[in-house]
């Protein structure tokens, strides 16, 4: 063996390694006004019937809804999830009061359950998922107002912002 390949040989192998161990990111489907925070997750609004077929064909295996019960009655969400093999998950917000440490440990609660696998999580515009993992990373995981704001803003968070910022900052 030549000097350079004795080297060689334990890099390329712990490179693989890594390779083999990174979660590999869906395809995700392009719905209008999602984004893609983390590689396994993507948050939008309200999906269609027609999209969250594409989102199981694509890998997803969660739907979170952060709609509040009885917001949205166009047709059954949760049986059409259910009928294509998903997991839904249910943390109803229909208020900035629902934005409470009851609700933010429920979503923790429900994070904890999805783990890597692919996710996708809506409200009406995302707005409300973006609120929920502000007010997660403020709160439970200890981040500072200004980074658990950034973080909600890269899930979703607008118009709630003012609203998490005073729940950030008071403390609940």
């Amino acid at each position: 063996m030549k000097p350079a390949s004795k080297f060689l040989l334990p890099i390329l192998a712990l490179l693989l390694s890594a390779c083999a161990t990174t979660p590999e990111s869906p395809r995700w489907p392009d719905l209008q006004g999602a984004s893609n925070p983390q590689h396994n997750r993507l948050v939008s609004g309200q999906p269609t019937p027609a999209e969250l077929v594409e989102l199981e064909r694509a890998g997803v295996r969660h739907v979170v809804n952060a709609r509040g019960i009885g917001e949205f009655e166009a047709w059954d969400e949760e049986t059409l999830v259910e009928s294509l093999g998903l997991q839904y998950h249910r943390v109803p917000i229909a208020t900035p009061n629902d934005l409470d440490l009851e609700a933010v440990t429920a979503f923790d609660r429900v994070l904890e359950r999805i783990g890597e696998d692919p996710a996708f999580l809506h409200c009406a515009s995302g707005n409300r998922i973006g609120a929920l993992y502000a007010l997660r990373a403020g709160w439970i995981q200890g981040e500072s107002p200004e980074r658990a704001i950034a973080i909600g803003r890269a899930h979703g968070l607008t118009s709630l912002e003012a609203t998490v910022r005073e729940k950030l900052e008071s403390d609940g």
